[in-house]
Parts: structure tokens; C-alpha cells; sequence
């Protein structure tokens, strides 16, 4: 069993123990405001760690990252064309409703595309890996934190010599939801 698996099973499991748990298949046991609107999927699978809203942190993040030059040091015009690894810097798989939200929310900064292999992407030339078309490819880390405060890891890799990689900080506000407020850690540029 994943980490993932694990930690949803502890939260339905508290939640069962507590008494909080309510049958979504029983309307009228859910409060009025607790209802989801139609047009969102539900994301529980897609969330980690419990509450932090894994669509949201990540665009969140793809958004800042992109549009500023300064930290993806790298493009001056942006990119036409994203690739994201369809998994975690550790492994875990990005859930498909979270790759379609990511997608959808960044449709007018740039087109996304979650693949599985990286080298799908690359191609290679005098000793030297380079993203097709002009693209950059990302690699993210899980968010790490908790539904106040994360971090999340972000590699860009557009060539041999065009690489960065950073850690953002995003923290959940009313209103706005969540927002990178700044970087942390090490930031390195190849």
C-alpha cells in the first residue's frame, strides 16, 4: 500500500471514528453549504497531504515558475509548449483529475502535457539532451506541508545547459487560495 493509499485510509478512518463522516449518497445528511458544485470532480484521490488541493498548489506553482524569468531563467518569451512528468519527483503518480486541472488552468500561459517518460520529450544532439519543439519539461516534488503552508519542488530542464531547480513556498489565504509567497532553499541554475 502507497503512502497515499495509507494516509487516505488514516483520514477516512478518523473521520469514521470521529463521527464526521457523512454519506454522500444521503443528501439530506450533508449540511446545505457542503454541497459540491457539479462542474468539479472529486479530488480526494488527488489530494495530499489530507486537504492541501494538489490542483491548485501545482498550478499555482507552473504558474509562477513560468512567468518569471528571474526564476526559470531560461526563457525571456515563455514556452509554447509544457511537459510535465505525469509523477512526482519520488515516484507517486499525479492523479489524471489533477493533470486535467493543471492543464485546463494554465491553457492561456502555455499548452501542458503530463507524460509518462521523459525521454519521449528529449532529443539529443553533439552529446547534448534537448527538449523538443522548444518545450521545457518539469519534473514536481509532492507538496509538503500541511492546508495552511506547503512546499513544492520544481525542476525545469529545457537543455544541457538550461536547467533550474527551486522549492516554493505556498500558503493558502482566503479569497485568493493558494498562492506562492516566496522560495526557500537552494536555488540552482545549470
Amino acid at each position: 500500500m502507497t503512502r497515499r493509499m495509507r494516509a487516505v485510509v488514516v483520514a477516512a478512518l478518523l473521520l469514521t471514528l470521529t463521527g464526521c463522516a457523512r454519506s454522500a449518497a444521503d443528501p439530506a445528511a450533508q449540511p446545505p453549504d457542503a454541497a459540491t458544485p457539479a462542474a468539479q470532480p472529486p479530488s480526494a484521490a488527488g489530494d495530499w497531504p489530507a486537504g492541501v488541493k494538489e490542483a491548485e498548489v501545482y498550478t499555482a506553482v507552473l504558474h509562477r515558475y513560468l512567468a518569471t524569468r528571474s526564476e526559470n531563467s531560461i526563457s525571456e518569451n515563455g514556452f509554447a509548449t509544457t511537459y510535465v512528468l505525469d509523477h512526482d519527483a519520488d515516484g507517486a503518480a499525479i492523479a489524471d483529475n489533477t493533470q486535467h486541472q493543471v492543464t485546463e488552468a494554465l491553457s492561456d500561459v502555455t499548452t501542458v502535457h503530463f507524460i509518462a517518460d521523459r525521454e519521449s520529450v528529449l532529443t539529443h544532439s553533439n552529446g547534448c539532451a534537448e527538449v523538443k519543439d522548444g518545450g521545457i519539461l518539469i519534473t514536481l516534488g509532492r507538496p509538503d506541508g500541511d492546508d495552511n503552508e506547503v512546499r513544492v519542488l520544481v525542476h525545469g530542464f529545457v537543455a544541457c545547459l538550461g536547467a533550474t531547480r527551486l522549492t516554493y513556498v505556498v500558503e493558502n489565504s482566503p479569497g485568493p487560495g493558494w498562492t506562492v509567497t516566496r522560495t526557500t532553499g537552494s536555488f540552482e541554475v545549470a
